[in-house]
């Protein structure tokens, strides 16, 4: 059993992401071999560019603001809090806040990315 202490991961921006901040919350090298657990911060015109994770699925958790999910640059949803995005290996996806307020995500990628900053 492993216990994540608040604000004690490592913080870095994902690659193909501008403007925000992920935390590690639990990846294969803390210890969770199969599955990567991140909190995401998204500043008002932050986010990511359209990628695709040929080999792993992905949910993110919107905890706090809202944000927009694109996909081939093309509006797919806009989610608030408690909402969930599902995004299958192979789809391809971006994400990005354009409101006032931080968005936080948690995401929750199986199996883990072997890339991930």
């Amino acid at each position: 059993m492993k216990i994540y202490r608040r604000g004690t991961g490592e913080k870095y921006t994902p690659f193909n992401h501008f403007n925000m901040q992920t935390q590690v919350i639990f990846n294969p090298e803390g210890g969770c071999r199969r599955a990567n657990f991140t909190l995401t911060t998204l500043p008002k015109d932050s986010g990511s560019y359209d990628e695709i994770h040929e080999n792993s699925d992905q949910v993110f958790y919107l905890i706090q603001g809202s944000m927009s999910v694109y996909a081939h640059g093309k509006l797919v949803a806009e989610v608030r809090e408690g909402d969930a995005v599902f995004v299958e290996a192979g789809d391809v996806h971006s994400v990005r806040n354009e409101e006032e307020r931080d968005a936080i995500f948690l995401a929750v990628t199986v199996p883990p990315l072997d890339q991930t900053h």
